[in-house]
């Protein structure tokens, strides 16, 4: 396999082709140009209000419609229908164009980290918890109101305040807190990856919601293992994240069947992941590719007496998955 296509073929790992980050029409020039809407300390009291009350629409709402995804060029239609029964979150996801492909999830606590899913994250971001964790690294702003699958929607714009990492605009449902809409913007306000709903409804017949069930136990459709919540190191067998964007933090880590072992970094929002491979090709050469806004930087190790193929694959800026990969090393020194 030569080199560019392995790492595409690792972006779409990353990007599981059974999945479809949020396509959305695009969304008018007004949206990002608007004035913002309220000032002072009721502005951020609202945002912190509107972020919260998304971050738990997913561990409370019965809820199914239909969205669409873009990203570098490829269009996703998908049905969700999403049931909370006993405190535990259940998805199921159906595509509606291309191959005939579904998907199921399901969590504790609304969320389920799936290394490399970014489309989930963009669905169901419960990662962010309000705006004290994202305000040194994001300049939050409530633009007023919209209106997104027939429905009014709170505009926020989260401006990045440095270049390692992305922005974004969120359309957040008024009445229920359910995120209807995003974009993932770069520097120049280029529209990466676009989400949104075209029709909502909060209101899952029992009998829907129990054939979503049944599908999960059935094991019919392949359920990837929620991870677990937020680690204490940057750190997995020895290997080591030695530079990270500031507020960036461990929130996941895993080991695969073929002893490939995972590292996931967040800031709240952003997310990317290190992947350090013994069983890859280790002539191919150190490279990079980028799709939408998922770039993949592949570098080869010697650690421990193997060779690795160590990548950094995630939604952030080029540059930043280049100095993370650069400062990745093996043991203590």
């Amino acid at each position: 396999m030569r080199p560019r296509q392995w790492c595409c073929s690792l972006l779409d790992r990353y990007r599981p082709t059974s999945l479809a980050k949020q396509a959305v029409t695009l969304m008018s020039l007004f949206l990002l140009s608007a004035p913002v809407w309220g000032e002072g300390q009721s502005q951020s009291v609202m945002v912190d209000d509107i972020l919260g009350r998304m971050s738990s629409a997913n561990r409370e709402l019965d809820y199914q419609g239909i969205f669409t995804y873009e990203y570098a060029g490829v269009l996703k239609s998908v049905k969700v229908t999403h049931v909370v029964r006993d405190g535990i979150a259940y998805q199921h996801w159906y595509y509606l164009n291309g191959p005939r492909q579904e998907a199921v999830r399901f969590s504790a606590d609304g969320a389920c980290s799936v290394p490399g899913d970014n489309l989930e994250r963009s669905v169901n971001p419960t990662a962010v918890g309000g705006s004290d964790r994202l305000n040194n690294h994001y300049e939050l702003q409530l633009r007023g109101s919209g209106r997104v699958a027939d429905r009014s929607v709170w505009l926020i714009h989260i401006v990045p305040r440095d270049m390692l990492r992305y922005g974004y605009v969120f359309a957040v449902d008024q009445q229920t807190g359910l995120l209807l809409q995003s974009l993932l913007l770069d520097s120049d306000k280029r529209v990466l990856e676009r989400f949104q709903y075209m029709d909502v409804s909060f209101a899952v017949a029992p009998d829907v919601a129990e054939a979503v069930l049944a599908r999960i136990e059935s094991g019919e459709v392949a359920t990837p293992q929620c991870l677990a919540s937020e680690q204490s190191a940057n750190t997995i067998q020895g290997w080591q994240a030695a530079w990270l964007p500031p507020g960036f933090a461990l929130a996941s880590s895993e080991k695969d069947d073929r002893g490939v072992e995972t590292l996931v970094f967040s800031d709240g929002l952003s997310v990317f992941s290190i992947f350090f491979d013994p069983t890859g090709n280790q002539q191919l050469p150190e490279v990079q590719a980028q799709r939408g806004a998922t770039v993949a930087q592949m570098i080869r190790i010697e650690a421990a007496g193997r060779n690795y193929l160590v990548s950094v694959v995630g939604e952030v800026p080029v540059e930043t998955a280049q100095r993370v990969a650069g400062f990745i090393k093996y043991g203590s020194d």
